[in-house]
């Protein structure tokens, strides 16, 4: 994520979202709706970490922030790189119809377009397993926002892959759309129970 961007403030983001630029789209609002989901978890350990109430789950409270603080690091980056995959698609598009390299850069160009998405729908997915212990064993006044993370990073994915359906129908023919298919599959896969799980958990302790 450039510079540039990290320093806008929401306000300008979302202005820019709202115009006729079609960046940041669906897949820079996917990412930074990973991007908060990891940052609720992250929070809730935060405040779980510390307290003698919570001190049983210290150490895997610190394991799990370690990882959502890395996932939403990650996830701030693919904001930005899904705007730049989007600028290398349009740019592909732009060259010459009778440019003997245009169909290739077309092809090369969709190939990012398609990995970047499923790069942002693994990265929300991975949130859910991490943030169920969270949700069981985390400081209880916070529970509510363990759910909130978790329907943000249920929403992120389906989000994500949307643009993943758009993009595959370009690489038939492509060596690598097999593995593009299997990492959709695997990134949507029971995120819906896994996220009831949490809610079900949370409400409990509510």
């Amino acid at each position: 994520m450039s510079t540039e961007l990290r320093s806008q403030s929401v306000q300008s983001f979302l202005d820019q979202l709202a115009s006729a630029s079609p960046t940041p789209g669906g897949g820079s609002v996917a990412a930074l709706s990973g991007a908060l989901a990891a940052g609720l978890i992250s929070m809730v350990c935060q405040l779980t970490v510390g307290r003698p109430r919570y001190a049983a789950f210290e150490a895997e409270a610190q394991s799990i922030l370690s990882q959502t603080e890395a996932i939403r690091a990650r996830m701030t980056d693919l904001i930005q790189i899904d705007i730049d995959a989007y600028t290398t698609v349009a740019a592909a598009y732009k060259l010459p119809k009778d440019d003997s390299s245009r169909a290739a850069a077309i092809v090369a160009a969709m190939v990012i377009a398609t990995d970047v998405p499923l790069q942002i729908a693994e990265q929300a997915a991975a949130l859910l397993p991490l943030a169920l212990p969270v949700a069981q064993h985390g400081n209880r006044t916070a529970v509510g926002d363990v759910v909130a993370g978790a329907q943000l990073a249920v929403a992120c994915v389906h989000a994500a892959l949307i643009n993943v359906d758009a993009n595959v129908g370009m690489l038939v023919d492509h060596p690598r759309l097999a593995e593009f298919l299997a990492r959709q599959n695997a990134a949507r896969a029971g995120i819906e129970a896994q996220r009831d799980a949490i809610v079900a958990v949370a409400v409990n302790r509510l």
